[in-house]
């Protein structure tokens, strides 16, 4: 990735956009968890492995969507460690 890409991820900005996102995506992975749908590990998986096909491609793109895939996986190791109600 070239500085000038890196850039443009770390600016304010983006890096308030990015963190929203990933709290929107997390949320909704929790909410289909919780409905027994799918979990938010596989979810965290799947979003993942799109990151790392998409970065391929487009390495800023792909940097995006695996801090989103990074804040899925924080969140669902929190869930394994709540404790059932």
């Amino acid at each position: 990735m070239s500085n000038d890409n890196r850039e443009s991820l770390d600016a304010p900005e983006n890096a308030s956009l990015v963190r929203a996102m990933g709290g929107a995506l997390s949320i909704f992975a929790t909410l289909l968890a919780r409905k027994g749908l799918i979990e938010t590990d596989e979810v965290a998986n799947i979003l993942g492995m799109y990151a790392v096909t998409t970065g391929e491609v487009d390495q800023e793109e792909g940097m995006i969507l695996g801090s989103w895939a990074a804040m899925l996986r924080d969140i669902a190791e929190l869930q394994d460690m709540a404790p059932s109600a």
